[in-house]
């Protein structure tokens, strides 16, 4: 009976071995060593070749796959611009950990490597986004990859070299996670790129800046040897450029870099038509100024020398040293001033600004034990800045002024930022922590019929802790933040502090779909030129005034967001809510003169509250896979501007949408987008709209191609403002001929020698672009 009982347990034994779940993981690393994070791993039956399970390696390379039972597998693991590996496992009956497995770069780049849109990983704070080859192929510059990766909420402008939020908010460029400057990103090889990060909702560490989006590429780092080459867009029909010339040289540890951009423009045929309406206690007093055709001119130039040195998985050490030269000669508007009853009266407003902002940044950055990492940055700039304003209203155009006012001012601004980062990760939380400080102090002199000089000192502390973990469907980020900006101008400034929560909520509702909710508060501070007791006259009957009695406001946003996607389909719909309290808005008041006429005065004061209540939904179709994708979005938004003795509503819908198309060596793309149109305060402005067709060619290095901006648009590009007060009504619209049916060339070409090095990453990157200028 004993020997039967424990056959028994012997049998149950080996069945439960037999049946019992096993386990395949590894980790996935490149040819030095260096984790690959966001790669497919699919596991396959054999010898039926069906779909078993399929997962993506985390931050460091990891991944697993649970709940196999006992069978022959195939495991194929793949990366974007490494060649593809196949494992097999024969009669798996245990749990494996296979190691390392090292996958190696494509000779040829890209080829048998197709990733599809489905590549997206929804992460907490941002999504992880890894181009197929296509987008890739189509490209030749960061901008050019990301138009044809259509990702939602961004508008991207590869030919002027722009791109914003579809709101015209302010995005953030990085590579590497170090913020990349236009000519960066120009000069980018899309070949290079592993995956884009796209983060639509920035943490606590954009807390302080004022970006509504970061986009951060990471990209493969060089090792020893040489890799540059050019970029150049340039129309035939007008005065349109943005040059790009690069070149990296890499020995041993090190990198040097060099960098040139130049963006110019010089355009003959702009004008501002405006109507205007004021009131006078008799009655108002209507005028309608045509505009006259004027010159406008403009050439920005960048130039970048960097160093980096790194020991990897050591230190990262990076020095650059980077110089904006600008200088604007003609930003000049001409009017008809047309009034009943009166004679025409030519105006004419002559605008010349010109800068110069040396910046030198010292970066350096840890690996600590137990998986620490500590970065610090310091970023010292010098700001140089001219600016005159000079108008004058005669009885024909070009005669001698019967009124003229004019402005000049000489601009000095020192500053310098200090920055420090603390990470360290835990087996399923996160943490990070960080601390900034700014110090500025500003000059600028007055000259013509305004003589004062301001000298303004200013400081901002901001200090934040966060953690980021997960608890199963529910991902999670939480972090507190504490703030101080400080300011004083002859004795008299602020002091404002705010607490800082923020709050990231994202759960899996099913296999593709997300519900992701985000609070954040922050604070505002007044512009320097806000705050500058300037008072400038503009026209006659009109006068621009500072505040110096500004103080700073809170704002707070609410985000709601659910994501679903498959291969072929991306659809997002996106709900929010912002709110501001006592925020910094117009106040145009009449004010009455000894003689007995009336002056009307711009200026800014702090007033009751605004908010803005936005939906909007986004939708990308792979039409043909891996040749065309369309693209759409649309919202409305709905604004409520109470001042202290006005209030105003405005509803406004927007959307556009963009086509991109890939064959062979051959690319198009083509975007279109209505005007997004925004109320703050008493003005509503009008943004303009979009229309943009490109298409290229490669030839081995070399890619060629042409392009159209405003393409049947007789009166070119255009914007507007609307202003409702009751004391002025204003509408104003400009307008920019040249931009109209403006045909452009492309060409660029790159080259590569030598083996490729891994420089190091720098998260932080701190500038000072702030002037103080009344404009």
């Amino acid at each position: 009976m004993k020997t039967i009982r424990m056959l028994l347990i012997l049998v149950c034994t080996l069945i439960s071995v037999g049946v019992s779940a096993q386990t395949i993981s590894g980790k996935l690393i490149d040819e030095d060593s260096q984790p690959l994070p966001y790669a497919n791993v699919v596991l396959l039956s054999l010898p039926d070749s069906v779909f078993v399970s399929g997962a993506t390696s985390d931050d460091k390379g990891n991944f697993i796959l649970k709940d196999l039972s006992s069978r022959s597998y195939l495991l194929q693991v793949s990366y974007i611009g490494y060649q593809p590996q196949s494992i097999l496992l024969e009669n798996l009956d245990r749990k494996i950990n296979l190691g390392d497995i090292r996958l190696v770069q494509d000779a040829v780049a890209l080829k048998g490597v197709t990733v599809t849109g489905s590549n997206v990983v929804e992460k907490i704070d941002r999504q992880i986004v890894i181009p197929s080859s296509r987008q890739i192929k189509a490209a030749t510059s960061g901008y050019e990859l990301l138009s044809h990766m259509q990702l939602p909420g961004l508008k991207v402008n590869s030919m002027e070299r722009s791109i914003s939020t579809v709101s015209g908010g302010r995005v953030q460029l990085r590579i590497n996670d170090i913020e990349a400057s236009t000519a960066q990103v120009q000069a980018l090889r899309p070949d290079e790129v592993l995956r884009v990060e796209y983060i639509d909702n920035p943490d606590m560490q954009y807390a302080n800046t004022d970006v509504d989006a970061v986009i951060n590429y990471v990209v493969r780092r060089r090792e020893s040897g040489v890799a540059g080459g050019f970029n150049l867009t340039n129309a035939v029909t007008t005065g349109f450029g943005n040059d790009n010339v690069y070149i990296k040289v890499n020995h041993k540890l090190s990198e040097f870099g060099f960098n040139y951009y130049v963006s110019y423009r010089d355009y003959n045929d702009r004008f501002v038509d405006e109507n205007q309406s004021f009131s006078l206690p008799d009655g108002n007093r209507n005028r309608y100024l045509k505009g006259i055709t004027t010159p406008f001119n403009y050439a920005d130039h960048y130039l970048e020398l960097n160093y980096n040195l790194t020991k990897p998985e050591r230190y990262v050490f990076n020095a650059s040293f980077t110089d904006n030269i600008f200088r604007s000669p003609h930003n000049d508007y001409g009017q008809i001033i047309r009034e009943e009853g009166k004679n025409d009266i030519y105006s004419f407003t002559k605008k010349i600004n010109s800068s110069n902002s040396p910046s030198l940044d010292l970066y350096g950055k840890v690996s600590l034990p137990k998986k620490q990492e500590l970065m610090l940055d310091v970023v010292g700039t010098y700001i140089s800045s001219d600016f005159e304003r000079n108008y004058n209203e005669a009885l024909s155009e070009g005669g001698a002024p019967y009124s003229e006012y004019i402005y000049s001012t000489d601009g000095k601004r020192y500053s310098l930022i200090g920055e420090g980062i603390y990470r360290k990760n835990f087996k399923n939380v996160a943490l990070s922590g960080g601390l900034k400080y700014t110090l500025a102090y500003t000059n600028n002199k007055y000259k013509g019929d305004v003589k004062q000089t301001d000298g303004m000192h200013s400081s901002d502390l901001y200090g934040y802790v966060q953690v980021n973990g997960k608890w199963k469907k529910l991902s999670y980020l939480l972090g507190v933040g504490l703030s101080r900006q400080s300011y004083d101008e002859s004795g008299k400034g602020y002091s404002f502090y705010m607490f800082r929560p923020s709050v990231s909520l994202s759960y899996k509702l099913f296999e593709g779909a997300t519900l992701k909710y985000v609070f954040s508060s922050t604070p505002n501070v007044p512009s320097l030129s806000s705050l500058s007791d300037i008072r400038q006259q503009l026209t006659d009957i009109e006068v621009n005034r500072g505040n110096p009695n500004l103080n700073p406001y809170r704002s707070y946003s609410n985000t709601l967001q659910l994501s679903w996607g498959n291969k072929w389909v991306d659809l997002q719909l996106k709900g929010g809510y912002y709110f501001s309290k006592n925020p910094i808005m117009e106040e145009v008041s009449r004010v009455s003169q000894q003689d007995g006429s009336y002056l009307f005065e711009y200026g800014v004061d702090n007033q009751d509250r605004f908010s803005r209540l936005n939906g909007q939904l986004y939708a990308n179709v792979d039409i043909v896979p891996d040749m065309l994708s369309l693209s759409l979005y649309g919202g409305v938004n709905r604004y409520e501007s109470k001042g202290n003795s006005y209030l105003h509503t405005f509803n406004a819908w927007y959307g556009g949408g963009n086509l991109s198309f890939t064959y062979k060596k051959f690319s198009a793309y083509a975007v279109v987008s209505s005007r997004y149109n925004t109320l703050f305060g008493e003005t509503v402005s009008y943004g303009e709209k979009n229309c943009m067709l490109q298409c290229s060619y490669k030839i081995k290095h070399f890619n060629v191609g042409a392009g159209m901006l405003y393409p049947f648009k007789s009166k070119g590009w255009s914007g507007g403002t609307k202003l409702l007060s009751n004391e002025v009504r204003k509408e104003t619209w400009s307008f920019i001929k040249d931009n109209g049916n403006m045909f452009l060339l492309t060409l660029s070409w790159d080259f590569s020698v030598g083996k490729k090095h891994h420089a190091g990453t720098k998260v932080t990157n701190n500038v000072d672009r702030e002037t103080g200028i009344v404009m």
